[in-house]
């Protein structure tokens, strides 16, 4: 399957048989972001970068400096994973770790100068990935989208 196609499901499918996945929200809201993740990635590997990349980069522009696990928390990422990618990212000069406590364990993470630069260049895709998503959609409805789904994770993080 190339970037540009989605998967189907063949089948004499009528509403009534429509395949659960197809009617429960999650499994929408994922299938959206897969798709635009596909999207995204295709033009991130033309400039060397993956997503997840892309996501910690975001996150040290926010922040400027973070720890491992802030990472890990901000960019949904599992911290060994965000390891690996640090160190990598540190070998290609996108980010620096420097120490913050006395027996060097602890580490604070901060983009380079190169890192900054291929962040600005990957910003603007990465924007207007999320722009085509929500191209004809009126301010109004962008707003309210954008309050139903915080309504969800505060439904999701509440106890019970």
């Amino acid at each position: 399957m190339s970037d540009e196609e989605a998967p189907a499901l063949d089948g004499p499918a009528e509403a009534s048989e429509r395949v659960l996945l197809e009617s429960i929200l999650p499994y929408q809201m994922n299938c959206v972001t897969f798709r635009m993740n596909q999207l995204l990635n295709r033009d991130l590997r033309r400039l060397g970068l993956a997503i997840s990349n892309w996501r910690l980069l975001a996150v040290l522009d926010h922040n400027e400096t973070a720890s491992i696990n802030e990472l890990a928390a901000y960019a949904m990422l599992e911290q060994p994973t965000v390891s690996r990618l640090i160190a990598r990212m540190e070998e290609d000069g996108l980010v620096r770790r420097d120490r913050v406590d006395a027996d060097g364990r602890v580490r604070a993470i901060s983009m380079t100068e190169a890192g900054r630069a291929l962040y600005e260049k990957v910003r603007a895709i990465t924007l207007a990935h999320a722009e085509r998503a929500l191209s004809d959609f009126t301010a109004a409805e962008k707003q309210a989208l954008e309050r139903m789904i915080a309504r969800m994770r505060e439904n999701i993080e509440r106890p019970g």
